[in-house]
This record gives structure tokens, sequence and C-alpha cells, in this order.
């Protein structure tokens, strides 16, 4: 595996965990207009191949910030909004550590 390739993957990783995070704080910030428009894309009960594959998809892209704003319904408002402040932080802290495990990993590997 040549440099570029390890460089391009390490792009590709890092622009998927910011994604993830960025998605996070617009759910933080926006709430219900954000989600009404993530929820208006994702499929329920997904029936056929296309509306699973299009369902796992936009969660595997934004799903960190619909799950936990999910998970932190059954709290009141202030707390909902600080349990997912929270919540975004440590998944920062996450995914620079995964960030570079898996840069050191793959240069360990390959070079």
């Amino acid at each position: 595996m040549t440099l570029e390739t390890m460089k391009l993957i390490e792009g590709l990783l890092s622009y998927y965990l910011s994604v993830q995070i960025m998605f996070s704080i617009l759910v933080f910030l926006l709430g219900r207009i954000v989600l009404d428009v993530y929820e208006a894309g994702v499929y329920e009960n997904p029936k056929t191949v296309f509306q699973r594959t299009f369902t796992y998809v936009i969660n595997a892209f934004f799903g960190i910030g619909p799950y936990l704003n999910k998970k932190f319904l059954k709290y009141s408002f202030l707390k909902r909004k600080f349990f997912m402040l929270i919540s975004i932080v440590v998944q920062i802290f996450a995914s620079i550590i995964v960030y570079y495990v898996i840069k050191n990993l793959l240069r360990a590997i390959f070079l």
C-alpha cells in the first residue's frame, strides 16, 4: 500500500468521524428542525431492498446524533440538552482516539 493510499484512507476516516460529530452538533443546536429532515429520509420499517439499503446508508453516515437524541427523549429539555452536550464532547475525544489508533495501525502494518 502506498503512502498516498494511506493518506486517502486517513482523510476518508477523518471525514466520516467529522460528519458524525457535526450532525450531532446540529441535532444539539437545532433539534426537531434537523430531525424532521432526517426522519423524512429514513424509512421506519423498510420493506424493500432499496429502502433497507438507503436507511442503512443514512444511519451509517448520520446515525449517532439522532440515536442519542432518541435515547435522551425521556428526560426534560434541559437535561436532554446537557446530556447531548456531554455526549458530543465524549464523541469528539473518542473520534480523535479512534482516528489515531487506526492511523498508527495502518502505518504499522503497511509501512
